[in-house]
C-alpha cells in the first residue's frame, strides 16, 4: 500500500491500517520505517476476532490475525472483504483499485 498510496488518494480513497501487535513494537518499527498512513493498534485482538481474521492455531501461526482487506464505502457499507490465507498473500492491488473506484 505505501508504494502505491499517491494513487490512491489520487482517486480520493483513505487507507487505515490496524496492526495486531504491541503498541510499543508497532512505535519501534514506525520509528524506522513511517508509514503515510494512520495506523490503529488492536493489541488484544478483539477487532480481529471480531472481523473473522483471528487465528489462534494454525499450522503456521499462533495467536495471530490474517492479513485481510477491506473496503468500506461512505456510507460505511463492506464492498469487499478478503481475508488471506497466509500472511503472504495479499490483496492485488488492481482488484482492490477496481472495487474502490468501480
Amino acid at each position: 500500500m505505501r508504494e502505491r498510496f499517491a494513487e490512491l488518494q489520487a482517486h480520493g480513497l483513505d487507507v487505515v491500517v490496524v496492526l495486531c501487535q504491541k503498541r510499543e513494537n508497532v512505535a519501534a518499527w514506525l520509528n524506522k520505517h513511517p508509514l503515510p498512513f494512520p495506523i490503529l493498534i488492536d493489541d488484544d485482538r478483539a477487532r480481529a476476532k471480531r472481523w473473522g481474521v483471528y487465528v489462534p492455531l494454525n499450522y503456521d501461526s499462533v495467536h495471530i490475525a490474517r492479513p485481510a482487506t477491506f473496503i468500506v464505502d461512505a456510507t460505511g457499507v463492506v464492498r469487499y472483504a478478503r481475508i488471506a490465507r497466509h500472511q503472504l498473500d495479499p490483496a492485488p492491488f488492481d482488484e482492490l483499485l477496481a472495487v474502490a473506484v468501480g
